[in-house]
């Protein structure tokens, strides 16, 4: 099974891809979950809202979003992937994606509390507090860039948390 990602930016992707996406979220968040939510918030089409995917064979199996907080500031939110396509690596793939186009700026999320520790062995930090949305817990977490985490270090901060691997590019197929 051939495995590629992609990236684009709202103004970019056409309406049957964002289709696409928005499908997957509503599988997984809603239907899966039974959280009968609108997924949809409108942050979808904001002008500097990213969405990274991959595809299985033509079919969307992962997804993830990003969007400008302001402040210099991204979040990353709408992280899922098809219950039948989980543990091979691709939301992994997603976030270093991100990451990458992150660059300098600082990177948060809310995200399930269960799902907190697989986030952290992918170099995010808790950020503090605990909230419970749709009745499910979620942790606040965050992901500082290594440059200004050394720069953090030397002035006598931690350097605690730095992990990763290597890059691979949105559109490599795996």
């Amino acid at each position: 099974m051939d495995v590629s990602y992609f990236y684009g930016t709202a103004g970019e992707i056409d309406a049957a891809s964002l289709y696409r996406l928005l499908t997957l979220r509503s599988r997984v968040f809603v239907v899966a979950r039974r959280q009968p939510w609108l997924d949809p918030d409108g942050r979808d089409i904001e002008p500097g809202t990213a969405h990274l995917w991959a595809e299985a064979d033509g079919v969307v199996v992962s997804t993830l979003r990003l969007t400008e907080e302001g402040d210099g500031l991204l979040r990353m939110g709408r992280v899922c992937t098809l219950l039948s396509h989980r543990r091979q690596g691709h939301a992994t793939v997603l976030v270093r994606h991100a990451l990458v186009l992150a660059g300098p700026r600082p990177v948060i999320a809310d995200v399930y509390a269960r799902s907190a520790e697989w986030f952290t062995r992918r170099g995010f930090e808790p950020r503090g507090g605990r909230t419970v949305v749709e009745g499910e817990a979620h942790t606040s977490i965050q992901h500082v860039p290594a440059a200004r985490r050394a720069a953090a270090v030397q002035a006598g901060g931690s350097g605690a948390g730095q992990r990763g691997g290597g890059y691979v590019p949105a559109w490599a197929s795996t």
